[in-house]
């Protein structure tokens, strides 16, 4: 159920949230109902302010300790042309 809500704003805010939310494609309420609905989410701190595609990709990592980009390349490469 969508409820209207009146803020009281200084116009230049308004005026550079406005293009802010066109630049995104989204209207001014969707922009601020999504961020409201990400400071108010109940998700902890550090993932917070993840978008939802890392969100999803977050923990699956889990187990390995440390992680050497330029090694794992190359031994995936190693393997991928022996």
């Amino acid at each position: 159920m969508n409820t209207k809500l009146t803020l009281s704003l200084d116009d230049r805010i308004i005026k550079q949230a406005k293009e802010f939310a066109k630049q995104r494609n989204k209207s001014l309420s969707k922009l601020i109902e999504d961020y409201l609905a990400g400071i108010s989410s109940k998700m902890p701190p550090n993932e917070q302010n993840l978008p939802p595609i890392t969100r999803k990709l977050a923990g699956i990592l889990k187990g390995k300790k440390e992680i050497n980009l330029k090694n794992d390349i190359s031994n995936f490469l190693e393997k991928k042309y022996k």
